[in-house]
């Protein structure tokens, strides 16, 4: 599937996640042990806008990942940044843009890739947060599990990032297994 579609995919997914939250979870754990749920999707949102900039060459603002993006509704928060990213995608050739993400200038695809692996993994964080069942779309597991495999060790399994690789039953579902991949515990 085409890279742009299946970031669609994965901002809409997560999207239904985060409008799932409740009020009274904001202060909940997480799967991410430094961020409660309030700062968990205060990431979450933030990466929204974050590739939406990239997305439109803009430079990375790290300042944003300081506001407050959560406010009274997370999913409504969440959903006019998704908004305007789905906007930029619908641009043509955005693909064929380069990207500037934390780590650098990357071409549209592999940028895409890393989005659609940041807001899928994000998601399942949300989720096991919220206590939500999630039906996951196949596709955007697919694509964020390439994109996690192909990422070199050193740039990605440092504080920050993702962790080191969890323990994962072998009966586990391919979005915990890719969690447990990407550090997460099961």
């Amino acid at each position: 599937m085409e890279p742009i579609s299946v970031l669609r995919k994965a901002v809409d997914q997560t999207g239904r996640i985060v409008a799932g939250v409740k009020p009274d979870q904001l202060a909940g754990s997480t799967p991410c042990a430094e961020w409660d749920t309030r700062a968990l999707l205060n990431h979450t949102i933030a990466a929204v806008e974050m590739f939406d900039n990239a997305a439109q060459t803009k430079p990375f603002n790290p300042s944003i990942f300081a506001e407050d993006n959560v406010g009274d509704d997370p999913g409504a928060s969440y959903e006019r940044r998704a908004a305007l990213l789905r906007h930029t995608l619908a641009e043509p050739n955005v693909v064929d843009r380069i990207w500037t993400m934390p780590f650098g200038e990357v071409p549209g695809v592999v940028g895409a890739g890393f989005a659609t692996l940041e807001l899928f993994q994000h998601g399942w964080d949300v989720a096991r947060a919220s206590g939500q069942q999630i039906d996951f779309d196949a596709a955007v597991t697919a694509a964020a599990n390439a994109t996690a495999q192909m990422m070199p060790a050193e740039q990605v399994r440092v504080a920050g990032v993702f962790g080191a690789e969890g323990n994962c039953p072998p009966d586990a579902s391919a979005e915990d297994r890719l969690a447990a991949f990407l550090g997460r515990p099961l």
